[in-house]
């Protein structure tokens, strides 16, 4: 299917959580103009503890660059977890750019962790990367165990809200909007896919490929967040 855009975060390609073989199925559906990877598609905090890195997560890196050498213009937006990324900004390699924010379509565009001040704190950062792929863990065997409920979700949940509430991040993702003189923002980093208006400002959230399977498509003049 040709579209105009598609955006996707939050992959945490390097992780046990990422669910890699149904990025590769959502990446092979369609044929974008331009591809946003809106952060955090390479769990570089996970990598530099222990080194995990299956078939199918090369896999996704193949069809991105596969993308960008077939014409797709593809913009990444490093996040926390990928900032290794950030050392690289505004360079250009073929199709493939590399921006801490971007401007498209009268739309802010950025991973999110420069406005979630809690994220700053590194450390605890990292504490509740190895903590969250701990509960993965976790979850797989209780899983097989025959239980439902989801400890990672769970947990996350209850720490993205809290992270939220304290930073107010979707209001100063919206202020940031305006301050660009954006119509609409974008991001990712709490894992919680989203569209709805605050302030007059259109408020988008790609999600994540832990939990929720989701990301965005622009096509036909409209924004449309997808969840699996």
């Amino acid at each position: 299917m040709k579209i105009e855009a598609l955006f996707i975060s939050d992959v945490h390609l390097g992780s046990k959580g990422s669910n890699a073989e149904q990025v590769l199925n959502v990446l092979k559906q369609y044929q974008p103009n331009y591809l946003f990877l809106v952060g955090d598609i390479i769990d570089g905090w996970l990598l530099k503890r222990k080194f995990r890195w299956p078939q199918s997560h090369t896999n996704v890196i193949r069809k991105i660059m596969s993308y960008s050498k077939n014409g797709t213009k593809v913009i990444y937006l490093p996040g926390n977890h990928d900032e290794f990324a950030r050392e690289y900004l505004d360079l250009n390699f073929g199709n493939i750019e590399i921006h801490n924010e971007y401007i498209w379509n009268n739309t802010y565009i950025t991973h999110g962790d420069l406005y979630d001040g809690v994220v700053k704190l590194k450390w605890l950062g990292i504490l509740g990367s190895i903590g969250y792929d701990f509960a993965i863990s976790i979850d797989r065997r209780l899983k097989k165990l025959g239980y439902k409920r989801s400890l990672s979700k769970f947990l996350k949940d209850k720490v993205k809200e809290a992270v939220k509430f304290i930073t107010s991040f979707e209001e100063e993702l919206c202020r940031q909007g305006i301050k660009h003189n954006c119509k609409t923002v974008m991001c990712g980093h709490i894992h919680h896919p989203e569209d709805k208006l605050i302030d007059g400002v259109r408020y988008l959230n790609c999600g994540d490929w832990i939990e929720n399977n989701s990301y965005i498509i622009y096509n036909d003049n409209e924004y449309t967040v997808i969840k699996g």
